[in-house]
């Protein structure tokens, strides 16, 4: 996470610990609803919010905020008025972006959530929740750099180290749990857990002992437009190689 762009920009504006509560909740929110997970997926959305709060609180009151573990005031219309009364700063700050937590919040606590509601979480929550914090992230980052939006929502799509469930893990190696997943399919995960990765390094992820047939998985992704592969061996995921690798994932998921 501290080697993010992201990262680095709000521990620079603000501090470790914002940087790392909300980076870390967004990253939660994104990896559950990757999976179809909606509960864990809204239920994250709290912590973005307290998160998010702190540096409501950061920018328009001087630097002070309620610290991580303190209980924040109550998300109510006079907090929202508190926030607006800030006329000398920035607009999004003092109102777009409250409000846009103060729905998210809504939505987490009222709809089936946290409590139980007349609805369970489902996925249209979640797509509102999950583009909502994406929204809100991306305003905090574009004030505090300047960037083009574009640019702006190039670096928050890069923030997360996806969440993989068929990924074992550790110090010094990766391996994909699922036995029954082609390999051709496991180029897609790997990369949609950490892009680029060298060839060399996903084929020994994989174990695939025979060079010219993993190399023909390659061509053919890159082909495919599903990655680009560089002349220095680095593969990076597409767009549309995210999309079927999120397919790949609720495939295996649900079966």
């Amino acid at each position: 996470m501290k080697n993010n762009k992201v990262y680095k920009i709000l521990e620079n504006a603000y501090n470790k610990d914002i940087a790392e509560n909300i980076i870390s909740s967004y990253t939660e929110i994104e990896s559950n609803f990757v999976l179809e997970k909606w509960k864990p997926s809204e239920l994250d959305s709290g912590h973005f919010v307290e998160a998010a709060r702190r540096i409501i609180e950061y920018e328009l009151f001087g630097g002070s905020y309620t610290q991580f573990g303190k209980r924040l005031n109550n998300f109510n219309d006079s907090e929202l008025q508190r926030y607006e009364r800030q006329t000398s700063h920035h607009d999004s700050f003092r109102k777009f972006i409250p409000r846009a937590l103060k729905a998210i919040y809504n939505i987490r606590n009222s709809r089936g959530v946290a409590h139980i509601g007349e609805v369970s979480p489902n996925e249209m929550d979640a797509t509102y929740i999950l583009y909502s914090c994406k929204w809100v992230l991306s305003e905090i980052v574009r004030l505090k750099t300047n960037l083009p939006i574009e640019e702006t929502k190039k670096l928050i799509e890069e923030i997360v180290e996806r969440r993989v469930e068929i990924l074992w893990k550790e110090a010094d190696f990766t391996r994909i749990l699922n036995t029954r997943m082609y390999a051709k399919e496991k180029v897609l995960v790997l990369l949609f857990d950490k892009s680029p990765r060298k060839v060399g390094e996903l084929q020994g992820i994989i174990e695939y002992k025979n060079d010219s047939d993993f190399a023909d998985i390659i061509q053919n992704h890159h082909k495919n437009r599903l990655l680009e592969h560089r002349s220095n061996g680095d593969c990076y995921i597409s767009p549309t190689g995210i999309i079927e690798a999120e397919n790949i994932l609720k495939k295996y998921n649900h079966s």
